[in-house]
């Protein structure tokens, strides 16, 4: 049984590691033809770099429907080749069969998981500075900054939870100054902030630290920092961070709600994400009883449903950035092919026997 197991899982292996690099070469030359007809700069160097920075996301869609083709290649070959006659006489049934090669799928999440949150990030950095070079795009502005320190002077650090840079207003701001043997003097601390000529801080309290016997605070509802803060030199120093994993896009989802910003678009996109993790194994499981129909049509029904998921979720995906449904409703399409998937499964019979 082992051996027939590890047989098929080989063959999935084999299949998919030529499925895998043929879709990518097709999505990334594509993508490449478009790329130099309006870039500006011909750096082949950086040109080659962008393809490989590029190549993990390409990898992170391609790969569940890659094991729905590999899975159908799996199961004409054992048709054709008559192998699955032997496998079925042995007292192996296809529903047998299926839930023991179902481990490929769940296998395959697992590299869409680790692909997602440990290459995608800075992959996806790299290829977008190198995408802004090679069509001389400046750099994108960052909008909002959170839990960051800033030095105002030597002696003189500020540390804020959220900072929108276009109205320069903030929340949650801890200023700190030090002698010059790094001895405490002076602490700040405010629920909210303004920066200006000056540094407007509301409902907060001062520390004043003379000595260690003489210690002053004093409460305030609103306290003028006399010290000045560049925005435009402080955002060249800010590094945009686009929330590309799902830790990445919970945490910008958390901190929007919490400062008071939509929060609609990282939740929306943390859901989409999550639904591609798992589209190996929900596809995988609904498209295999169609395998094993001999009907022409059935391959027709496939790219159909094939066809179906994916827009679907796309179509959910943007609606519930608007809000129109519950975030969580993206993964309504997952649910409607597992049910589809469990109801064939129940009728699962070769059609020759």
């Amino acid at each position: 049984m082992k051996i027939l197991y590890r047989y098929l899982y080989k063959k999935l292996t084999v299949y998919l590691l030529v499925i895998v690099p043929s879709f990518t070469f097709v999505a990334i030359l594509a993508e490449l033809v478009e790329l130099l007809r309006k870039a500006k700069n011909l750096d082949y160097q950086a040109i080659a770099l962008y393809v490989l920075y590029q190549t993990p996301e390409k990898v992170y869609y391609i790969l569940p429907v890659s094991v729905v083709v590999a899975f159908f290649l799996l199961a004409r070959d054992l048709i054709n080749s008559r192998e699955i006659y032997p496998i079925l006489l042995n007292g192996i049934s296809l529903k047998r069969l299926g839930l023991a090669v179902f481990v490929f799928p769940v296998f395959v999440s697992v590299v869409q998981l680790v692909n997602l949150e440990l290459v995608m990030p800075e992959a996806k950095r790299k290829a977008e500075s190198i995408y802004g070079f090679l069509k001389k795009k400046p750099k994108t502005e960052p909008l909002i900054a959170y839990n960051s320190w800033v030095t105002i002077d030597k002696n003189t650090f500020m540390y804020f939870s959220f900072l929108d840079l276009r109205t320069k207003k903030g929340k949650g701001i801890v200023i700190l100054r030090h002698s010059g043997d790094f001895s405490p003097v002076l602490r700040i601390e405010g629920k909210q902030f303004f920066i200006g000529e000056q540094i407007k801080i509301k409902n907060g309290k001062v520390i004043t630290i003379n000595s260690e016997t003489q210690i002053s605070l004093k409460k305030f509802s609103e306290y003028i920092f006399p010290e000045k803060i560049d925005i435009e030199n402080f955002k060249k120093l800010i590094k945009v961070k686009k929330p590309v994993s799902i830790r990445q896009l919970y945490r910008s989802a958390v901190i929007a709600e919490k400062f008071g910003y939509p929060a609609s678009y990282y939740w929306s996109k943390m859901y989409s994400k999550i639904a591609t993790v798992v589209a190996p194994v929900i596809l995988a499981f609904t498209f295999y009883p169609l395998l094993w129909n001999r009907k022409k049509t059935s391959i027709v029904v496939m790219a159909v449903l094939l066809l179906a998921y994916w827009y679907s979720t796309a179509f959910l995906t943007s609606i519930a950035q608007s809000n129109v449904i519950p975030y969580y409703g993206i993964f309504s399409v997952d649910v409607i092919y597992l049910l589809l998937g469990v109801i064939m499964f129940r009728k699962l019979r070769f059609s020759e026997l």
